[in-house]
């Protein structure tokens, strides 16, 4: 007979967490499992069924049948009184027809303590593959295992596993159900955002509108850039780089021999906080190309520093004498929206040299 002990996978981490995701260990009994040990007393014709899951110090009973005394109180033993350890050993059937014959299992715990002298114990495994235990029947006297036994612990023993594979199935149904339940909710949350900040957008436009058809363009534009503030969401899986955002918004704005010069350290945007700034840089964009330097061969810089956690962001924009000026109020409403949506503050600023618009926000 192979020494039992010549080969060990109980420690295996693989074989542990396997074990470990199976919600098992150290839980209550119950009813299906132990009816499979109540099975294997009635068809095999043993004294004791155990169904036996091994961890890296014990082996613990999750059924047990015609099983008494400290260890059944218990429902555990170590190591040392398991022989259902050597069926993981080898993920194999271990048989014994008479463990006090048996060399390397002399002075065994389980012959010793727990009176064992039968064995057939067959594998128990996870959905993963890998043997987390024993399916097993044992008892204090002399047994010749027959080949029917064995036949019959198998098929035993693949209820168990089919049981343990369908609770794995429906733990994972459950988790997508969950995540799909915070995907509608997140998805809700967002389209109630959009139409707020669209009806905001909306309000804005018609204060300083003109006309019914200066409303329309104003309006169309702004709500163009919320929706390019959502193209951007959906081009980025995590979160999105300023830099790379503000080249994308200003580019369609740069009529030859105007330009944008975009710089600053790293900044990573959170998907909340990209569309306040889409907006914020498609109202300095548009009115740079309806009066400033976008409309005629100007030049626009772009720059933000972190501090302190801080993004200080800074508009610069040179205006020569035949730039026409903005409206004093030009987009200050729409500015402030969106400052006040980043939880941070906007400030414009004029001088005989141009136009410079900061805005501060977390970073």
């Amino acid at each position: 007979m192979k020494d039992p002990r010549a080969k060990s996978n109980v420690h295996d981490p693989r074989r542990l967490a396997s074990l470990e995701r199976t919600d098992l260990l150290d839980t209550v009994p119950e009813p299906y499992f132990d009816r499979i040990t109540r099975l294997v007393c009635k068809l095999v014709g043993t004294q004791t069924a155990l169904l036996s899951l091994v961890s890296s110090e014990k082996q613990f009973f999750k059924s047990a049948c015609g099983f008494s005394g400290p260890a059944a109180d218990a429902r555990e033993t170590p190591l040392s009184h398991s022989f259902c350890r050597y069926v993981v050993d080898s993920g194999s059937p271990f048989i014994v027809t008479d463990a006090r014959k048996i060399p390397e299992l002399k002075g065994h715990g389980a012959v010793e303590d727990l009176g064992v002298v039968s064995y057939l114990g067959v594998p128990v495994h996870a959905p993963d593959g890998e043997v987390i235990g024993s399916l097993c029947a044992l008892g204090a006297d002399v047994r010749d295992w027959s080949d029917d036994d064995l036949a019959t612990m198998r098929d035993l023993a693949a209820l168990v596993d089919e049981d343990l594979a369908l609770r794995e199935r429906a733990k994972a149904s459950d988790q997508l159900a969950k995540e799909n339940a915070i995907l509608a909710r997140e998805y809700h949350h967002r389209v109630k955002n959009a139409l707020a900040v669209s009806s905001s957008l909306v309000k804005l436009s018609g204060r300083d509108a003109t006309s019914v058809a200066d409303l329309v363009e104003k309006a169309g534009r702004r709500l163009a850039a919320l929706g390019e503030a959502h193209d951007q969401l959906i081009h980025y899986s995590d979160s999105v780089d300023l830099e790379d955002l503000s080249l994308r918004l200003l580019l369609p704005y740069y009529p030859t021999g105007s330009e944008a010069d975009v710089d600053g350290p790293k900044v990573q945007l959170r998907h909340d906080q990209v569309t306040p700034i889409c907006l914020f840089l498609h109202e300095l964009a548009t009115n740079s190309a309806k009066y400033g330097a976008f409309k005629r061969d100007g030049h626009v810089v772009l720059r933000w520093t972190i501090t302190n956690q801080t993004v200080a962001m800074d508009w610069n924009e040179k205006l020569t004498d035949a730039m026409q000026r903005s409206p004093e109020g030009f987009g200050s409403q729409l500015l402030a929206m969106a400052a006040r949506q980043l939880g941070g503050s906007t400030k414009v600023t004029w001088s005989e040299d141009g136009l410079t618009v900061s805005l501060d926000f977390p970073a």
